[in-house]
């Protein structure tokens, strides 16, 4: 082999070793943009079933809110791809959790429902003390719990402290738990009763010595509970009574809600809000059926129209925040009442206040007097309803160590459809988001 031979070997095998190197940082660098390739491809896929997840969610909390009432499961929103599940936190919290389960991109995300309380779950439902007079015949909640007869654990009036009745001046005084067994005596607002209470949550209370026609034995059911702890406003609303602005807010911003009494000069120097019967009747004649009054508040006639709805259409929500409630004879009403007065509030200061501010208020107290205020007689009364009402919905007061006055002819009938009417409110809870 000659020396030009050798010389062009030589060149060759170089030649050959630089393009097998070139081919082989080319096919590293290949190999790199693959896998590029392939991660944002994965992205991709992530996000997809990321967003896939995230309308998971959005098409189960519309499905919960159509089917809250008689929810089972997600029969619309669940596919072949997506799974969703919804656990219980607490009374007012839910957990959503929506997954993509089969799928070339796996994802599992949750977020916390908030669901605005569930209302009162008794006819009368107060952390206060209740002292009734006269003859009240209350339809209680029938709940869902029975025994093993089928008969239902009925709720009528759950108190955080202890129910009393007094003896007035009638021939028919007495508490009445009004079911299907009493509809030879009694009804309820929308007439007689079509279910029946088991015979212990039954209550036929009365002072004995002034006992109804017929009656002998004064019966205090497990109907009525007494000593329980309350949160009324977090019953029903779903926050604590400190983020009560927020629920103001909320019923301000609504075309069906208005504020009544916010401004001092809107109350008496007593607390009472000046014609408030007058407010809130013209209120309602404008459509308003969600009010909100600031202060103490007296109420009389037919201000929500003179009749016991069948239909929870025309439903309202009083809400009556830090003052005393009068309401004389006031005839009719559907839906929900609710009082919050703060502890430290002055009763008997505000009782007085009633018949010293008669102009300013413009509603007469038939029930009691001024005497009977100046004798302490109302040192803790919070409400006094008296007269001839018809209340179908429910009602719930938080008034610790307060006693809630009933004297007169009153038919309550609880009815959830009407008192959980605009508390029924589904929203996402805050800075949930879990993204697994």
């Amino acid at each position: 082999m000659n020396k030009h031979q050798q010389s062009g070997m030589t060149t060759l095998l170089i030649t050959s070793m630089l393009l097998i190197v070139a081919l082989l940082f080319s096919l590293a660098s290949y190999k790199n943009l693959f896998y590029q390739i392939k991660r944002t491809q994965n992205e991709v896929l992530a996000r997809q079933a990321h967003w896939a997840a995230e309308g998971g969610l959005e098409c189960g909390f519309a499905e919960y809110k159509i089917k809250k009432n008689n929810f089972t499961d997600f029969d619309e929103c669940n596919t072949a791809e997506l799974e969703l599940t919804l656990t219980p936190v607490t009374s007012t919290e839910f957990q959503l959790e929506s997954e993509i389960i089969k799928s070339l991109a796996l994802k599992k995300i949750t977020k916390t429902i908030e669901l605005g309380g569930g209302g009162v779950v008794s006819t009368l439902e107060t952390s206060a003390s209740v002292e009734l007079k006269g003859s009240q015949h209350f339809v209680p909640n029938s709940t869902e719990d029975t025994n093993n007869r089928g008969e239902y654990l009925c709720k009528s009036i759950t108190s955080g402290g202890v129910v009393s009745f007094k003896y007035n001046n009638g021939t028919d005084d007495h508490f009445l738990t009004t079911d299907s067994s009493v509809s030879d005596h009694a009804g309820g607002p929308l007439g007689p009763v079509s279910f029946g209470c088991a015979s212990d949550y039954r209550s036929n209370l009365f002072d004995v010595n002034h006992p109804p026609t017929g009656e002998t034995i004064s019966v205090k059911g497990k109907d009525i509970v007494e000593n329980a702890t309350l949160d009324i406003f977090k019953s029903i609303f779903g926050k604590d009574i400190s983020e009560y602005s927020q629920v103001m807010t909320e019923i301000e911003s609504d075309p069906k809600g208005i504020i009544i009494g916010e401004g001092v000069l809107d109350r008496t120097s007593s607390g009472w809000v000046e014609k408030c019967n007058e407010l809130v009747k013209k209120s309602y004649e404008e459509g308003k059926r969600r009010i909100w009054i600031h202060g103490s508040c007296a109420l009389t006639g037919n201000l929500f129209g003179s009749a016991i709805e069948n239909t929870a259409d025309n439903s309202v929500q009083l809400i009556f925040f830090d003052g005393l409630v009068l309401m004389e004879a006031v005839s009719h009403i559907n839906g929900l009442i609710y009082q919050y007065v703060s502890k430290d509030f002055n009763s008997k200061n505000g009782w007085l206040g009633l018949f010293d501010d008669q102009t300013d208020i413009g509603v007469i107290p038939g029930g009691f007097q001024r005497h009977n205020v100046v004798a302490g007689e109302y040192d803790k009364s919070v409400i006094n309803v008296h007269g001839s009402v018809y209340i179908d919905g429910g009602i719930g007061i938080d008034a610790p160590n307060k006693i809630v006055n009933i004297d007169g002819s009153i038919i309550p009938s609880y009815n959830k459809g009407k008192s959980s009417k605009y508390i029924d409110s589904l929203s996402w809870q805050q800075g949930s988001w879990h993204d697994f």
